[in-house]
């Protein structure tokens, strides 16, 4: 399809060059095309283009180095097993608020997110899945549960 545009440009100037003699002709005919390559369909990526959204959750990517500074520290205590700062940090999440993919009871854990200034926890959290180190599948919210971003892998 990529090829579409060329093909009536040379069918047009076909076409104007078998025109009566007294008729007006264009000079010169422009198509502007875009190169694509036909080996991959679109939507799909390629090596060097991640997909914006996680295909599991649904929910859009969040790059670690785009998380708060206190984050990536939490990411390295979850996969050492701690020791954390708060009593209530690794316990289950229980998903009530079915954002994130339906699992059993326990699938996911929850770490807060020092929040600078705050007297209390704040509101930011990292929610992990799967064992108790696994930072494979994690999930941040900066809104205590109200929304979810997919810590890219």
């Amino acid at each position: 399809m990529s090829r579409l545009p060329m093909i009536l440009a040379t069918l047009l100037l076909a076409l104007s060059a078998c025109a009566d003699p007294g008729e007006a002709r264009p000079t010169q005919t422009t198509v502007q095309t875009t190169p694509r390559s036909t080996s991959q369909p679109i939507g799909q990526t390629t090596p060097t283009t991640q997909p914006t959204r996680d295909p599991h959750s649904g929910l859009r990517y969040i790059r670690a180095s785009d998380l708060p500074r206190e984050a990536p520290a939490v990411l390295r205590l979850i996969a050492q097993g701690g020791p954390f700062r708060y009593e209530r940090d690794g316990v289950t999440f229980g998903n009530r608020e079915g954002m994130l993919p339906r699992q059993p009871r326990g699938t996911y854990r929850e770490y807060t997110v020092p929040t600078p200034g705050s007297r209390d926890r704040g509101a930011r959290r990292i929610v992990c899945a799967g064992a108790t180190r696994s930072t494979a599948e994690c999930y941040y919210t900066a809104d205590h549960y109200a929304s979810f971003r997919r810590i890219q892998p």
